[in-house]
């Protein structure tokens, strides 16, 4: 099984997500503004701050909550 906690996570990860998401713009440029790469806790934690629940990013993300 794929740990993502384990994983760092990239500009160009959240790159390829953010057309999945359907976020506002402003929503975008606030994620796209973290320091990458960032811990998986880091990226999970600013995608919740914009309304992404933890279940939906994994699952966009590809692994199993």
């Amino acid at each position: 099984m794929f740990d993502l906690n384990r994983s760092r996570i990239t500009r160009g990860h959240v790159l390829e997500l953010l057309p999945l998401m359907g976020l506002r713009p402003e929503q975008e440029e606030q994620l796209l503004a973290l320091p990458y790469p960032v811990d998986f806790d880091a990226a999970a934690a600013a995608f919740e701050a914009v309304g992404v629940d933890l279940d939906t990013l994994m699952d966009r993300m590809g692994g199993s909550p």
